[in-house]
């Protein structure tokens, strides 16, 4: 949100703040139930991991090193729930 905010103009940003300031409580309740749910988990990983992470990422072409991480972690997780199953 904070980034489509930042690209708006002068007067289409004070319009979002007017509309937000209009609110009451009631509507946060029900914007925020609406929400998608994430939990700030962090790994600390040594940084010699860190650095090969980097490497094989910029090798797929993914400027991100966490997004192979999570993508690895996600495939493992699915793996484990079929040998479980």
């Amino acid at each position: 949100m904070k980034s489509k905010f930042a690209r708006l103009s002068k007067k289409a940003k004070e319009r979002v703040e007017a509309e937000y300031h209009r609110k009451k409580a009631e509507d946060f309740d029900e914007i925020m139930s609406a929400a998608v749910r994430q939990s700030p988990n962090a790994i600390r990983l040594p940084n010699r991991l860190v650095v090969k992470l980097r490497v094989v990422a910029k090798r797929k072409g993914e400027p991100e090193y966490r997004k192979i991480v999570r993508a690895w972690i996600e495939e493992r997780l699915e793996q484990e729930n079929k040998l479980a199953g």
